[in-house]
């Protein structure tokens, strides 16, 4: 069968690669997509505006429009009127994405406790609404695009800045638009969501996003930097309890609205002296949440999805049940200003790494006339998850991931399902990562003579020169007065055979051993044993002239 994703960021990639898998499956196609996507062997992209006929050219069994403003013009709607089988939420039930004021409103109809706001279209009234709720409170734009917009204020002056911000300087596509004000609440968040049609409704597994921007949660929202599942502060008490209060509650809401309702239900909870209170409704997939949840289910997703989206969900929940795993997702964003290249050098030189991966591409565009590809835009730029069997070795191999990857201007927290482990990943771990660019894109290397361990050379390589002497089994190295990959003794014939390549602890310098030519060559020895004076090093004056020493 053929399934197509609607979508543009990381959440469509994960959820597309994971379709992939299904045996049923021949080609999943990502409509837009984005150039890191386009780069994955298993999709498809096709750059096309989303619409009944694009999708309809691509005869599609299964369509799963991941993305809720195509929901909102009605697309659902329009495809099902045709007989397709979709995933997505039809243009009324995707009105809770349209407004946050929309959302809380039917949580209270639902009875699920929310926190007490205001829906507020001019700065005046929001001001009011400010100082009639109390601070500390939280401002959000009141519309599709308040996502990662959330600003928790907690003073008026703050308050009237982030008012002016977002209702009469355009940020935030809000531009005189609305906003909500709400009571913060401070406790613990917990994300649940939800696979639902009118015969039923799947949970999966629990998330714990974490929105600040830096670590120990200080900063402001970003819209989540990363996240691990299943929640590990959530007993089984307290599950119970949610499920009953808030979950229990929406599905039947839900399922009460009329609504013909076949896709995902994203709930933000916050939980405070273990009471929880619905923060949030939305008709998507969350991000980053998806792509920690969507590898943690089982069996056959292609089967699951096309279940749902004929009504039939209640049949084929059993034949995807959720792995008793835990997952772990970190985000990378580009804190520059956008249009950095991002690398991938270990997985460069490793293809069996890069299809493994799991890096979910989400702000990229194509860049053709350079060896890097892959081009930033400001802000999300790419989601580094993995799978284990306990969290400890899902964050160890999330990290090892993201730690391929590099762009200049690249911010990711290092605290995403506990502390620090990036030095012990580079120190301690299975998987080479070089940091080729902790030193300006280059790594010192030291050459070494197997048979006396006497050093001969240094040079610089990077990842194009280390495939290079792995390809060629000689030592080959970036020339930084070429410009090119270079081989010693490429032009006499001495070159220096490759016996082995090792890595100091930090990764951060590469040691070749090899085998030294019997005819001698331009190194710091003479075949004979004695020192080359003029090779490495000369003496620099105090003004600045280079002194040949005796070879003595």
């Amino acid at each position: 069968m053929t399934v197509l994703v609607v979508g543009t960021g990381a959440c469509e990639h994960a959820l597309a690669a994971r379709i992939a898998e299904s045996s049923r499956v021949e080609r999943v196609v990502v409509m837009p997509g984005n150039a890191g996507i386009a780069r994955d062997e298993r999709l498809m992209c096709v750059d096309a505006r989303p619409t009944v006929e694009a999708i309809e050219r691509q005869r599609a069994d299964l369509t799963v429009v991941a993305q809720a403003r195509a929901s909102l013009d009605g697309l659902v709607d329009r495809l099902r009127a045709r007989g397709r089988a979709v995933i997505g939420p039809d243009e009324r039930a995707a009105s809770l994405h349209r407004s946050r004021a929309c959302a809380k409103r039917f949580l209270q109809r639902c009875g699920v406790h929310t926190p007490e706001y205001r829906a507020c279209a001019d700065p005046d009234r929001a001001r009011r609404a400010v100082a009639e709720l109390g601070l500390p409170v939280v401002i959000t734009p009141d519309g599709p695009s308040r996502a990662g917009g959330a600003t928790v204020v907690t003073s008026r002056a703050h308050a009237d800045a982030v008012i002016d911000a977002l209702m009469t300087e355009h940020r935030h596509g809000v531009g005189g638009g609305s906003v909500v004000v709400e009571r913060a609440l401070q406790g613990m968040e917990v994300v649940f969501t939800l696979l639902i049609d009118e015969t039923a409704a799947l949970r999966l597994p629990t998330v714990m996003t974490y929105p600040p921007v830096g670590e120990g949660d200080a900063g402001a929202d970003s819209g989540a930097l990363g996240a691990v599942s299943p929640h590990p502060l959530l007993d089984p008490e307290l599950l119970e309890r949610i499920e009953a209060r808030i979950v229990a509650p929406v599905v039947a809401g839900v399922h009460a609205a009329g609504w013909r309702y076949r896709g995902f239900v994203r709930i933000g909870i916050v939980v405070a002296d273990r009471q929880p209170t619905a923060l949030e409704l939305d008709v998507r997939l969350g991000d980053p949440d998806a792509q920690v949840l969507i590898p943690l289910i089982d069996g056959d997703p292609a089967l699951l999805l096309t279940a749902a989206a004929n009504g039939n969900l209640g049949a084929a929940i059993g034949s995807a049940p959720v792995r008793e795993r835990f997952g772990c997702a970190v985000v990378a964003v580009d804190a520059g200003a956008g249009g950095n290249r991002v690398s991938t050098d270990a997985l460069h030189a490793d293809s069996e790494l890069a299809r493994r991966s799991r890096l979910c591409f989400d702000a990229v565009t194509a860049e053709t006339d350079t060896d890097v590809a892959l081009v930033t835009t400001r802000g999300r730029v790419l989601t580094a998850t993995a799978v284990g069997d306990d969290a400890a070795s899902a964050r160890r191999w999330a990290y090892t991931r993201l730690m391929t990857t590099h762009f200049d201007g690249m911010h990711y927290r290092r605290d995403i399902g506990g502390p620090d482990i990036a030095a012990a990943i580079v120190e301690e771990g299975t998987t080479f990562l070089p940091r080729f660019h902790k030193r300006g894109g280059l790594l010192p290397v030291v050459v070494q003579d197997v048979a006396t361990m006497r050093v001969l050379m240094l040079g610089y390589a990077n990842h194009r020169a280390l495939e290079a002497t792995r390809a060629s089994g000689y030592a080959t190295f970036w020339s930084t007065s070429r410009g090119r990959l270079w081989t010693k003794g490429e032009t006499s014939g001495n070159r220096l055979a490759i016996r082995e390549i090792r890595v100091d602890c930090d990764q951060d310098a590469i040691v070749y051993l090899v085998t030294a030519p019997s005819g001698g060559a331009c190194h710091t020895y003479r075949p004979d044993g004695s020192h080359r004076a003029r090779c490495f090093y000369r003496r620099l004056g105090h003004k600045n002239e280079l002194i040949h020493d005796d070879p003595d």
